[in-house]
């Protein structure tokens, strides 16, 4: 009787942990500053009457239970495409994830079945040449609607809009492409931190430095800085002002912080 007591109060206990490492999650999903899009433009490619975005509008916002629709009928010859346009860039946010809350008329949402929609992000009307085609590692799936899911980059290029177009060409795809927000965040988990202090500047965080290649662009556009890593405090020699820092890992990811140079 005494170890069957034992055993339930562990069991209780390890219930109440579980319980309480649920509600820390969902708290701090809840608590994230998500940054919307705020604005949208939208177009159609091609000979086809019928490819346009239905409720492009409805992609705006934090709503997130309407949405507008990517429309390209199957047999047509077209490419229809919205770009969400954020109030602000992800460096001046301190943002570093991208998510797209997306989904069909189709019962079940797949990345096979959405084989045709791409992504690409801009600053301004500049592109960051990261288009690509979605695939499993970037749909999450999950919630009580198998229709809806949500597309998540990680994003340390600068940008400040994301366009998502429907390329003709599908197969189960008629019903349309739904789009129902996109928003920006920081992921606490993903860490560069960057000081100035008498010109010379100091980095910390979890990015992976060993091997990488660091970079400043000022204000203007223009690189001024580029080398290997050698230490994180090194000497940048650069005028007082706002620069965006860049360290790229020896993978080939890229981690951006905008720092003010005194």
């Amino acid at each position: 009787m005494k170890t069957n007591l034992l055993s339930g109060q562990s069991l209780t206990k390890k219930v109440v942990l579980a319980s309480l490492l649920f509600l820390m999650n969902a708290m701090s999903f809840a608590q994230l500053n998500k940054v919307y899009a705020s604005s949208q433009t939208n177009r159609a490619y091609g000979i086809c009457v019928a490819c346009f975005v239905q409720n492009p509008e409805n992609a705006v916002g934090s709503n997130e239970s309407d949405y507008s629709t990517l429309l390209v009928p199957i047999g047509l010859l077209g490419r229809t495409e919205q770009t969400l346009i954020f109030p602000t860039s992800n460096i001046l946010a301190d943002t570093n994830k991208l998510v797209i809350g997306v989904g069909t008329d189709q019962s079940i949402l797949t990345a096979q079945l959405i084989g045709g929609i791409s992504v690409e992000t801009f600053l301004g009307d500049v592109s960051n040449n990261d288009y690509m085609n979605i695939f499993d590692d970037v749909l999450k799936l999950g919630g009580t609607d198998a229709s809806r899911g949500a597309l998540e980059l990680t994003m340390n290029k600068p940008y400040d809009r994301v366009k998502i177009s429907l390329n003709s060409g599908l197969l189960n795809l008629n019903g349309g492409f739904r789009i129902y927000y996109a928003y920006q965040y920081k992921d606490p988990h993903i860490s560069l931190l960057a000081y100035n202090k008498d010109g010379q500047i100091t980095l910390d965080g979890n990015v992976p430095l060993e091997g990488s290649e660091i970079t400043l662009v000022n204000s203007s556009g223009k690189e001024v800085y580029r080398s290997k890593f050698r230490s994180k405090t090194f000497e940048s020699i650069q005028p007082q002002g706002l620069y965006i820092l860049t360290v790229q890992t020896k993978e080939g990811k890229n981690y951006s912080k905008k720092i003010m140079i005194k």
